[in-house]
């Protein structure tokens, strides 16, 4: 007697979408009939499955995690993992592919969620992302090495969405508090110690819930909202760089011009002159 009921697509990506995009080795889904184990290694790419119904337990190095219908785990294939059933025998959605850029999003991934587990808030959802990943991979399209590129970052964001660490959720309220005053304020002096009296929490920890939800420290994220305000300016009025420099919260033009062409890599001067 068969161990599973799967139905899957072993897919064959063009050398473009191997070197350029996020590209599919393989989607399906997969039904246990009986208890099993799958054991893997130096794939590459990684693994995302999703739990509909039953139970199991996917391991990755020493470290194994008990999932359940509405769970998920995204697996760097690059590392030994396995998976397994429990006694309640599950359904899993699952897709295995690459991309030039998909290890750093990963390492992101795990820096956000701190586990390679996590619970979702739809199943269907994902369920049927991977049915649409399944039904492209089918198609004879020309262009459906781009229509799974698309599909996979959709993935890849309904990911990073879902991912967040449990201890750290009641902190995303506070953080898009902070954020919302950065974005408001930006033309005000606003220090780490400012932000952290302003909102009662320890500046370390303000941070590090802060970086940890934006992908970037408050400090930083205030500079990318003032050269974005900056760039408005130089384009769409005669202000010096003094005028601009006061206005964004900039102690002078001879900082701004530094802290601009450090993001920008051009001077204020230069960044007019290509827009006017």
């Amino acid at each position: 007697m068969a161990t599973v009921e799967t139905t899957r697509i072993q897919y064959t990506p063009s050398p473009f979408a191997r070197a350029s995009l996020l590209h599919l080795a393989e989607v399906g889904q997969l039904t246990a009939l009986k208890p099993h184990t799958s054991r893997r290694s130096n794939l590459g790419g990684c693994l995302f499955l999703v739990v509909e119904r039953g139970a199991g337990v996917v391991q990755v190095g020493e470290k194994a995690y008990e999932l359940e219908a509405g769970d998920a785990a995204f697996v760097d294939c690059s590392r030994p993992y396995s998976h397994r059933t429990a006694e309640d025998l599950w359904t899993v959605h699952w897709t295995h592919f690459d991309g030039p850029a998909l290890l750093a999003i990963y390492h992101k991934f795990l820096h956000r969620s701190g586990k390679p587990v996590f619970t979702v808030r739809s199943v269907n959802e994902y369920i049927e992302l991977l049915q649409d990943i399944y039904r492209t991979a089918e198609g004879a399209s020309y262009v459906r090495d781009m229509g799974i590129n698309t599909l996979l970052s959709s993935l890849l964001e309904r990911i990073m969405g879902d991912c967040w660490a449990e201890n750290h959720q009641r902190a995303t309220g506070k953080v898009e508090d902070i954020r919302l005053y950065l974005d408001n304020n930006y033309m005000r002096p606003i220090t780490l110690e400012g932000l952290s009296q302003h909102f009662f929490m320890e500046k370390t920890y303000l941070g590090h819930v802060f970086n940890r939800s934006m992908g970037i420290s408050p400090i930083r994220y205030l500079t990318t909202v003032r050269i974005r305000k900056i760039k408005e300016l130089l384009r769409f009025t005669d202000n010096t760089l003094a005028e601009i420099a006061g206005k964004v919260g900039f102690s002078s033009e001879q900082y701004l011009s530094r802290v601009f062409k450090s993001v920008e890599g051009i001077s204020p001067g230069e960044y007019r002159k290509r827009w006017k």
